[in-house]
């Protein structure tokens, strides 16, 4: 309480009755009770340390010009972070590659990620309009800029109980891409089962971050008017636990992609062909690098989250040790999710190619589906592409074939008609495949120079493969 002395040494500036009468009923002091709506809207648990930082605050004219000027620009600032985050210019760079057709599967999933993450930042901007709560310290003296978000308790509610929701949310719509990428390849009923629980349990565990934040109530963050350290500090401890279950089940559901993947791609792929060659050509591979990112990352961030949890134990100096490295966790978990755009990129890129060498062939640009009807070639144009490709490299990796004459012979026996001398997968396909009659142009073809592939064992009609 300020004594009498005190008050009348006040700056003429503040106007003690006036602020008194005014503002006082923004404090909760002496350990009163207040409601959760008077917790949200109080300025701080002691009005004496209020009284005190107007009187040793400068309020010059130029001064109060600054804060409202300041106070603008925060609110400013926070609608331009859309803007501001690494995602948009990818976003809008995809949203005009598919001429803004956001009713594609994979549009849709881009901008719910970006949409909930967006609102994340908003939210945490705006959270900077909030630098000040008074309170006293455990010293006795006075405490009004914030060092932690959990001294505000409007602050912590809006940028932690609510704002998680949205950043996590994003994240785990994010988090379903490897998943539909991996689906595209793979038929195998078991490794589906395993991959959606994985993905599930992936999701889960994250989810568990911004529930545990509901129960840290604002109305427990202080304590006779003095923050409530051991209450905020017994969280964390469970925060860094929940960070860790986050963290192996990122690392299992990565490991789950990478092995159906390398069963289903890579070890049917010829491995002469070059590291940057395979990750502008194959989507799987690409997929693949974000997984091994995670897989690699695991140990340090599972040890950083076992140290936070050891340290909280092992007595009270040492829970002051900070051994956080959320950066980098932050940097290993947008890994993935540049790789949707990247991935994405490429795999248009790979179809305009495949487009282009069809015109340059004089082919058209529709084909047959397997019910024989007439189809737009937007999924075929990468197979296409690569039938008429030029460079032997690309045989390598689809086909998976050395050239001999041995397979030229095969092939010339194919052109002429005598199919069945080709101990090839492909022989029984082509009787019995619907989609017989589009191999027609490939017997009267002869084979020429650019198309003289000996060997069809690796093609597989699958326009699943790449369904975004």
């Amino acid at each position: 309480m300020l004594t009498v002395e005190e008050i009348n040494s006040l700056s003429s500036r503040v106007n003690y009755n006036y602020t008194l009468n005014n503002e006082r009923s923004y404090f909760i002091e002496n350990g009163q009770n207040a409601t959760l709506f008077q917790w949200l809207k109080s300025k701080g648990t002691s009005f004496d340390c209020y009284i005190r930082f107007l009187n040793e605050t400068n309020t010059s004219d130029v001064k109060l010009l600054n804060d409202k000027i300041d106070f603008a620009r925060t609110i400013f600032y926070a609608f331009l972070k859309p803007f501001q985050s690494q995602f948009f210019y990818w976003t809008l760079l995809l949203l005009i590659m598919y001429k803004f057709n956001t009713r594609r599967p994979i549009i849709k999933l881009i901008l719910y990620h970006y949409t909930f993450r967006a609102i994340g930042d908003i939210i945490e901007q705006l959270g900077k309009l909030l630098p000040y709560y008074h309170s006293m310290g455990s010293n006795g003296k006075c405490i009004s800029t914030l060092s932690y978000t959990e001294q505000h308790p409007l602050k912590w509610f809006l940028t932690r109980q609510i704002n998680s929701f949205f950043w996590y949310t994003g994240e785990i719509i994010g988090d379903w891409y490897p998943l539909l990428r991996t689906k595209a390849v793979t038929s195998n009923k078991g490794a589906l089962k395993i991959l959606y629980t994985t993905c599930i349990i992936y999701n889960i565990s994250k989810l568990t971050v911004p529930i545990s934040q509901l129960f840290v109530s604002p109305t427990m963050l202080y304590v006779n008017g003095e923050y409530n350290w051991d209450y905020v500090n017994k969280y964390y401890n469970y925060y860094w636990c929940l960070q860790a279950l986050i963290i192996f089940s990122t690392f299992v559901y990565e490991l789950v992609i990478y092995l159906i993947l390398k069963k289903e791609q890579f070890d049917k792929t010829n491995t002469e062909y070059g590291f940057l060659k395979k990750f502008r050509l194959i989507s799987e591979f690409r997929i693949i690098i974000s997984a091994v990112v995670a897989i690699i990352a695991f140990p340090f961030l599972f040890t950083v989250s076992a140290m936070k949890i050891y340290f909280f134990y092992s007595g009270t100096e040492k829970r002051a040790i900070n051994v956080s490295v959320e950066d980098f966790r932050i940097v290993v978990t947008n890994v993935q999710y540049m790789i949707i755009f990247i991935d994405q990129i490429l795999l248009l890129n790979s179809k305009f190619d495949g487009r282009n060498i069809m015109k340059s062939n004089g082919n058209s640009s529709y084909y047959y589906s397997s019910d024989g009807n007439k189809t737009s070639g937007d999924y075929h144009n990468y197979y296409t592409g690569i039938l008429h490709s030029q460079d032997t490299n690309v045989e390598k990796i689809v086909f998976n074939h050395n050239i001999d004459n041995k397979d030229n012979n095969k092939i010339n026996k194919l052109n002429n008609g005598n199919n069945n001398e080709i101990p090839f997968q492909m022989n029984d396909n082509y009787n019995n495949n619907k989609m017989n009659t589009n191999l027609d142009p490939l017997r009267y073809n002869k084979y020429n120079n650019r198309s003289s592939y000996p060997s069809f064992n690796r093609i597989s009609y699958n326009p699943n493969h790449y369904p975004y």
